[in-house]
């Protein structure tokens, strides 16, 4: 493509301010304009890697790339230094807003174009330009792409909520507990084996034990206090859960609902007669799949069952805090006779006098660990098919197992190839090595010619220079026959030829005029006369001879 004549002006306006070879540069940028129409030239400022900054020319665009068949244009921008062509340009990827850098061999995460051409650009100089260097880049970004397509942002990932456990199911009617009195259940809950009880049904509460201040259950799950003189507010009361304002039918079901299975019991050990240092507290029938008529307890929070309390001296039986420990449940609305308002609660009748028992510890001192159960023993149901992962493994599968057979087909094919290739190395690889036998052999010969040729050379030249110091022989010595009738033979044939070319000249002296004919006709009488002579001399010697 011709590019437009003000562009070649103005390009060559710029080019003779500050750039070196005016000349040089102007043909490379116009090649390239000319080659790559999507190059636009101007100039811009260009701040190096060592914070100078300078005014350069700026070619930036798109060049085509062809990559697996499809023709993409990626934009690029070179920057053309005053010292062009002594100086290699510097070229970037510049990405759209829809595109990123992808960094590679020959490109940097920054968008700075590296490559063994530019390095060696000031060295080869002279044969460098700008249209070489855009076929090369074309050639490398068909092979890797500088660029790629920005990711779409993603959407913000939504936490699913924690679905609820199930409840744990209710315990068969042969294992359910029934009511006891209250030393049945203080022993139980001085057994360490036995789980605590569950919660009452919501409802069927005493009225007894709807008294605001009781504990909660985590007061109730935590270890028992050693003995105290007398019961403060609020401590050692039966659990009494708050009534809550939300109805029941509303209230979310959790899977503390329902007390835990219950191990194997054991034979009970017969009941003591013996105290707590808590008063007796009445036990009510397990209610299960029920919920917490209060707050629910924080997940992860087991009920650990009291420890065995310490003993105390043995009561008489007609102890009254014996009988009404021992005695059967109150009904309901009538308060049981040790349990009174925190108010109005006397000191304890004692038939005999009892040691001071050690004052009550600081409950904040106490520690806060809790024992956790060991977990079911119950396996965990198998997980349910998925089809949908079946069918991708069973696509997959099918899919890795048709590739492979393509590539066995593909290879199996090459083979014939490869080892026909492989023969035909085999045979060439012999040839050389018989060329190379025959090549070291003749090698070795030209050597010994070379010798032999060397010593000749050396001797003639001894020849030459003692030759140098002897008299001309005479050219008519040089000549001699092995008799003398030969010698003679030699003289006359010689003498014969000589008078020929005496007549023979005299003939082409008298055509010119240099002699008259009165002169050539004697002469050439007696020349012819001795000529005929000489003539029959010689064919007697040579008859003598056996030469006719």
């Amino acid at each position: 493509m011709v590019v437009q004549q003000h562009v070649l002006n103005w390009l060559y306006s710029v080019l003779t301010s500050e750039y070196h070879d005016v000349n040089r540069t102007y043909s490379d940028v116009a090649q390239a304009l000319s080659q790559y129409p999507s190059l636009s030239p101007r100039t811009d400022v260009h701040t190096f890697p060592n914070g100078a900054s300078a005014l350069l020319l700026h070619l930036s665009g798109t060049i085509p790339v062809l990559f697996r068949g499809t023709t993409y244009r990626f934009p690029i921008s070179i920057w053309v230094p005053h010292a062009y062509p002594r100086e290699a340009p510097l070229a970037y990827v510049t990405p759209t807003e829809t595109m990123v850098v992808r960094p590679g061999q020959h490109v940097d995460p920054q968008g700075q174009v590296y490559h063994p051409y530019l390095v060696g650009w000031p060295t080869y100089w002279d044969k460098s330009s700008i249209l070489d260097f855009l076929a090369i880049l074309r050639d490398v970004f068909a092979k890797e792409p500088p660029v790629i397509a920005r990711q779409p942002g993603r959407p913000p990932t939504q936490q699913t909520p924690t679905p609820t456990p199930p409840p744990v199911p209710p315990l068969p009617p042969d294992l359910a507990p029934s009511p006891a009195p209250h030393t049945e259940a203080h022993a139980g809950r001085n057994d360490p084996n036995r789980p605590p009880p569950p919660p009452p049904k919501p409802g069927a509460n005493p009225p007894e034990l709807q008294q605001p201040g009781l504990p909660t259950p985590a007061q109730i799950s935590g270890p028992a206090p050693p003995p105290r003189p007398h019961h403060p507010p609020g401590i050692g009361r039966p659990y009494a859960p708050e009534t809550s304002g939300v109805p029941p039918d509303q209230q979310r079901f959790s899977r503390y609902d329902s007390a835990p299975p219950l191990p194997p019991q054991g034979p009970q050990p017969p009941v003591q007669p013996a105290t707590s240092s808590f008063p007796a507290q009445p036990q009510y029938p397990p209610q299960h799949g029920l919920p917490y008529q209060g707050s629910p307890p924080p997940p992860g929070h087991i009920p650990t069952p009291f420890p065995p309390a310490q003993a105390q001296p043995q009561f008489p039986p007609q102890d009254p805090r014996r009988i009404s420990a021992i005695g059967p449940p109150q009904p309901y609305g009538t308060p049981p006779p040790n349990w009174q308002q925190p108010q109005q609660q006397p000191p304890m009748i004692q038939p005999q006098p009892q040691p001071k028992p050690p004052p009550a510890p600081n409950l904040l001192d106490e520690d806060l660990t809790l024992t956790i159960p060991s977990p079911s023993n119950v396996p965990a149901p198998p997980i349910p098919p998925n089809p949908e992962k079946d069918a991708l493994l069973h696509q997959l599968a099918h899919t890795l197992y048709e590739m492979r057979q393509r590539a066995r087909a593909q290879n199996e094919t090459s083979l014939q190839g490869l080892e026909a290739q492989r023969n035909a190395m085999d045979a060439a690889a012999a040839k050389l090595q018989a060329e190379s036998a025959q090549l070291a052999q003749l090698s070795a010969l030209l050597t010994s010619n070379t010798s032999v040729l060397q010593d000749s050379l050396r001797k003639a030249d001894a020849v030459i220079e003692s030759s140098a110091r002897h008299p001309e022989p005479n050219i008519d010595e040089l000549l001699v026959a092995p008799t003398v009738v030969g010698n003679q033979l030699y003289e006359l044939v010689a003498e014969e030829r000589a008078l020929a070319d005496a007549i023979f000249m005299l003939g082409r002296a008298v055509e010119r005029g240099r002699i008259a004919p009165q002169t050539f006709a004697k002469q050439t009488r007696s020349l012819a006369r001795e000529w005929y002579l000489k003539k029959a001399l010689v064919r007697k010697i040579g008859v003598g001879m056996g030469l006719s």
